[in-house]
């Protein structure tokens, strides 16, 4: 795998027909685990750097999305996190189903997909400009993009021939991991404020 850009465009391309020939060439990259990291940093700082320009192009509404979530540098830090999560996640549910991916296949892995999602978010920035309906069906399509190369990269990474059953795993690790979520909020008190008010 060549790391120049117009090769890497071109499997970035290549993702949507080819996802497992791809997953191949990208899970067998060497880098050290701290450059990975630092690759994984890179691609969210220049992530929510879109984020702040597309908050600025195209201001919203806060009530719409909540004041937490229109915030773009708020956004980025939970992209942040989730990333974190979403490698370990690849890496140790995987291996507890009889996986046989390194951690550094999972790095990888969540590297590429917002790789990626970058130039799906540089498409949808430059084509809200002047094609909004456009710009939404591509932000629809990156959604779709998303699980499809996690299914098939996690299926590579660790030697699954059923992509479509890592799919169901997918789904069905992050509603485990919403109700755990939701349970760990309820125990230390915060939930929805209630609306109370004068009549």
């Amino acid at each position: 795998m060549k790391l120049e850009w117009g090769y890497l465009f071109g499997m970035a391309l290549q993702t949507v027909p080819e996802p497992r020939k791809v997953a191949r060439d990208v899970q067998n990259v060497d880098l050290a685990r701290g450059v990975l990291w630092q690759v994984l940093v890179f691609l969210l700082v220049v992530t929510t750097i879109l984020g702040v320009i597309a908050s600025v192009l195209f201001p919203t509404d806060p009530e719409a999305f909540g004041g937490l979530f229109a915030n773009p540098l708020i956004t980025g830090l939970a992209q942040g996190v989730i990333s974190v999560l979403t490698v370990f996640g690849i890496y140790w549910v995987g291996r507890m189903v009889g996986g046989i991916g390194s951690f550094e296949q999972a790095l990888l892995t969540v590297i590429w997909l917002h790789f990626v999602l970058l130039l799906i978010e540089t498409a949808i920035l430059v084509l809200g400009l002047f094609a909004p309906a456009l710009a939404m069906l591509l932000w629809v399509m990156g959604l779709v993009l998303t699980f499809w190369i996690l299914s098939h990269f996690i299926a590579e990474m660790h030697g699954f021939n059923n992509a479509g059953m890592v799919f169901v795993g997918i789904i069905l690790t992050l509603f485990a991991a919403m109700i755990a979520f939701s349970i760990v909020l309820a125990i230390i008190g915060v939930g929805i404020p209630s609306e109370t008010g004068d009549f």
